[in-house]
């Protein structure tokens, strides 16, 4: 009886605690022991030492900073709370429990948002994670695809056909080879035996043979070169080549040719071409002038022999015309 008594003076406490402490806001957002530079088991002269110092240096009248009241003010609040035994008491249970006072930390809660991972590794796995999805999806699909394919009619039929095409090649091979006496008389009695094994062996066989014309059928398997991280590799590197003024890429894009057209340009011309600087506008407009292309060719004009350069550009795109035919 007497432990209970005890017990029920140990929640009557908490509940009296618990109302009390609910009742202030202390050190609002911040927490008064931070905002000293203390440890919540620190000593009151340890906590009174702390504030004179802050006060000394943050003083409004002292210092110019225009935080500085600000502060001062948030110092005096957080050394009135921890000076007084009874309000640092509702303090610490509050921090102690605070499942308990919900609407305290909802109030005075931060909701900023500090990561503490690299962004750029974030979307790293992120693409992983996503490619691997697309993987395992395809791959997936493939199979479910296979299985239903062997449970249709017309693969039942064939999967007949070719063990009945292959158990009579098997037939007349063995004819052909030709089998003693003494062979016929043992396979003849071991026939009934090997014959439940010999058809499953069989049946394996032509499946297998099925296996590969569908796999065939279906196409390529699924690769990690048909997913997101593969297919991002070549535009990031274009990006990065744009964002840096690579010379190259920015003169290849300036001319409308593609990375294959621009290999077959020898490399003579391919560093004219980079000293001329196309991808700025006035030099790609000299350069169209001076090449024919985008002039203003009247129909009293007499028709003139096309350029060296309006040839070369002609010729790159036949020559990606017949690459892609």
């Amino acid at each position: 009886a007497q432990e209970e008594e005890e017990e029920g003076d140990f929640k009557s406490e908490n509940a009296r605690r618990r109302d009390e402490a609910a009742k202030y806001t202390y050190c609002e957002e911040d927490n008064c022991y931070d905002l000293l530079g203390v440890k919540q088991t620190s000593l009151a002269f340890a906590i009174k030492r702390a504030y004179r110092r802050l006060a000394a240096e943050w003083h409004p009248d002292k210092n110019p900073d225009p935080m500085a009241r600000e502060k001062f003010q948030k110092f005096a609040n957080a050394y009135s709370v921890l000076a007084d035994t009874e309000m640092r008491a509702n303090y610490d249970y509050l921090l102690e429990h605070p499942m308990e006072f919900p609407m305290h930390f909802m109030r005075f809660g931060s909701g900023q948002y500090a990561p503490k991972t690299d962004p750029r590794v974030a979307l790293a796995l992120c693409v992983l994670l996503v490619s691997a999805m697309q993987y395992v999806y395809r791959h997936q699909t493939r199979a479910n695809l296979l299985a239903s394919a062997k449970q249709s009619r017309e693969y039942q039929a064939r999967l007949r056909l070719l063990m009945e095409q292959m158990a009579e090649a098997e037939k007349k091979g063995a004819d052909k080879k030709g089998v003693s006496g003494k062979a016929r008389q043992t396979s003849g009695s071991s026939k009934s035996s090997r014959k439940g094994g010999a058809a499953a062996e069989l049946r394996a066989a032509a499946e297998a043979q099925l296996e590969v014309e569908l796999e065939s059928e279906l196409g390529e398997p699924p690769s990690w070169k048909n997913t997101l991280l593969f297919s991002l590799v070549p535009m990031m590197r274009e990006f990065y080549a744009v964002i840096t003024k690579e010379p190259e890429t920015l003169t290849r894009r300036a001319l409308g040719l593609s990375a294959y057209q621009w290999g077959l340009i020898d490399a003579e011309e391919r560093e004219e071409l980079l000293g001329k600087e196309l991808w700025e506008s006035d030099n790609l407009e000299a350069y169209n002038e001076e090449t024919g292309i985008g002039g203003d060719a009247g129909a009293a004009q007499k028709p003139k022999k096309p350029s060296k350069a309006k040839q070369r550009k002609a010729a790159l795109r036949g020559g990606a015309a017949e690459a892609m035919d």
